[in-house]
């Protein structure tokens, strides 16, 4: 009780300390007050539960938890057995979420601040059997809104980061009253895992099930649409893309340097350019304009005239841009960025991947990828470029590296249908509230 109490006391101070970084953040994504009544727990009243149907509260921040929802909010819905609410926390993702799954579950909103009264009234409009959080989602209020109500919890596609971890084990006896009650982790990797069991979760809550991000489809363009898509960008039929997927800074100018030594290879060689964060844009634009390629930014709408680099600063794009593509570097992977970006969008199209060296927020991934010769990592900026250019010369290696991870992925595939059955245990589980 200290805990959630000490969390309550703290909470609101520091909401408005940091509020003001979080504003200017928001203003500059820009959607944030689309239904702002959500984030406050004011949820439309919903429908009263059906008898003999379990009714789900699923949380996923942000756009690449929202996508990697698919085949499991595909098994729940055809299950016939589930009432599913969807909450997510960007304002991209809950665009996404309404696109994707508006039509297939009961509602979809935006989660509320994790604040007793918000919590709490979402809590007593929602009314779920089940709460599911994704990944590292672990909001104290909620969680506890939801012990209180005799509610499980069950955290899936659970991932710790090298970031999250050390936070997790300083307040150790904070959190671990809070962690009791999560009733089930079903872990994406081993070192997730693990990393719970250090946090205080009992080994015996704790299943691993694999990344349900490999379960995604790949949504295959026809040759008219992807025609279609590579004028929009300002690139012909036949020119050779490198991806620069999810970059941070610094990221940009090594990508511009490899398509220079990659155009006097072969001058098909264009760059797709898609920043982490769409705010950038302004920064990546002077990049552009001082680099003396011609380029096209895709936000502004089609291109009008072929050109050698696209900026894609746009949202929810970066699978159907990674299919198009023969090279791709995953961002946030090269000093002085630190962390990594998800590469199992490459890895589900088959496109070659390069990467640098601090993919520690993948690094079972990453492991298994180079293991199966899936990956090439380098130490620095020169490497990576020498590396895709090692790549752009090379067809026969491309194709290799395409065709095993093709391979790696289908045989990591089925996380979705582990988590789907865990679910169905414990939502139709004797003696559970409701």
């Amino acid at each position: 009780m200290f805990t959630i109490f000490l969390y309550r006391l703290l909470f609101l101070p520091i909401f408005l300390l940091t509020m003001p970084y979080y504003a200017y953040r928001m203003w500059k994504r820009g959607g944030y007050g689309k239904d702002f009544k959500f984030r406050l727990g004011m949820f439309k009243k919903l429908p009263k539960r059906k008898f003999g149907k379990r009714r789900l509260w699923i949380q996923a921040v942000s756009v690449g938890e929202v996508k990697a929802l698919a085949k499991l909010i595909d098994l729940l819905a055809n299950a016939g057995k589930y009432e599913i609410v969807l909450t997510t926390t960007t304002s991209t993702a809950y665009d996404l979420a309404k696109k994707l799954y508006g039509k297939k579950v009961l509602f979809v909103g935006l989660f509320p601040f994790d604040f007793l009264l918000c919590s709490r009234m979402a809590w007593d409009r929602i009314f779920p059997h089940v709460a599911i959080l994704m990944e590292s989602e672990i909001w104290p209020e909620h969680i506890w809104q939801a012990s209180e109500r005799g509610v499980p919890v069950i955290l899936i596609n659970a991932r710790i980061s090298d970031r999250t971890f050390p936070r997790y084990k300083l307040l150790r006896g904070l959190a671990e009253p809070i962690l009791d009650k999560i009733s089930s982790v079903i872990s994406s990797d081993q070192i997730s895992s693990e990393r719970c069991i250090e946090m205080g979760i009992s080994q015996s809550r704790i299943k691993i099930a694999g990344n349900m991000k490999f379960d995604s489809e790949i949504e295959k363009l026809t040759t008219a649409a992807e025609l279609a898509l590579r004028r929009e960008l300002g690139f012909e039929k036949g020119d050779l893309i490198l991806l620069g997927s999810s970059t941070w800074p610094g990221e940009e100018e090594m990508l511009l340097r490899a398509l220079r030594k990659c155009k006097d290879l072969d001058g098909r060689w264009r760059l797709l350019l898609v920043p982490r964060h769409a705010e950038r844009r302004a920064k990546v634009v002077d990049l552009l304009q001082s680099s003396k390629f011609a380029w096209h930014q895709r936000s502004k709408g089609g291109a009008t005239v072929t050109v050698d680099v696209c900026l894609a600063d746009t949202t929810g794009e970066l699978q159907m841009l990674t299919s198009i593509s023969e090279i791709a570097f995953v961002g946030k992977s090269l000093p002085p960025n630190g962390g990594g970006q998800s590469p199992l969008d490459a890895a589900c199209c088959g496109v070659p991947i390069v990467y640098g060296n601090r993919m520690v927020n993948f690094r079972d991934a990453c492991s298994s990828l180079e293991r199966s010769k899936c990956a090439i990592k380098v130490k620095d900026s020169e490497r990576a470029i020498a590396a895709i250019v090692t790549l752009a010369k090379d067809i026969d290696r491309r194709k290799a590296l395409a065709k095993n991870l093709k391979e790696w992925h289908r045989s990591n595939c089925g996380a979705s249908e582990f988590v789907c059955k865990k679910i169905q245990e414990i939502a139709f589980a004797e003696n559970k509230a409701g």
